[in-house]
């Protein structure tokens, strides 16, 4: 289930212009990060949201993905997961997670991806994960998945 946070027409405008897309992109996540500071969860779940959606287009939009764009998503759904989490729906704040992480091992094992240096968002992404299924007494749910992710790295740099 991908989420949605923008319209159609905000969509198909950042599609046509990359410079205007993550220009935006820092925008909201500004945005967001103030709301979420003054513990407005629904303007952060907004700008957050729409930020993570933007970050997952341009992503998308690449042939070769490039650090900075992978940074993005992940930053982005990680501070999205944050105010979930905030807001006490532990369902779509595991979502986010697992969706970054998810996404950071597809990149890992694409041929485009193998040139990237992704150990420590990876790790970064093993942290969060860990921290919420710990917080929900579910740690050994995530072991295959920390197996995997080890085992890729693995494979990816040596």
């Amino acid at each position: 289930m991908a989420m949605q946070f923008l319209c159609s027409t905000h969509r198909q405008q950042l599609k046509r212009s990359r410079v205007v897309a993550e220009n935006r992109w820092d925008e909201w996540m500004e945005a967001g990060r103030e709301a979420f500071a003054q513990r407005d969860w629904q303007a952060a779940l907004k700008y957050l949201g729409c930020s993570f959606e933007l970050s997952e287009m341009l992503l998308n939009s690449e042939a070769l993905p490039t650090l900075s764009n992978v940074d993005r998503y992940m930053v982005s759904g990680h501070f999205l997961a944050e105010c979930f989490g905030r807001c006490h729906d532990r369902c779509l704040q595991r979502h986010c997670l697992l969706a970054v992480h998810h996404h950071l091992l597809k990149v890992l094992r694409s041929p485009q991806g193998r040139g990237l240096s992704l150990q420590r968002n990876v790790e970064i992404s093993l942290q969060m994960l860990s921290r919420h299924y710990e917080a929900a007494g579910e740690e050994e749910m995530l072991q295959a998945c920390y197996q995997e992710s080890m085992r890729l790295l693995k494979h990816s740099y040596h």
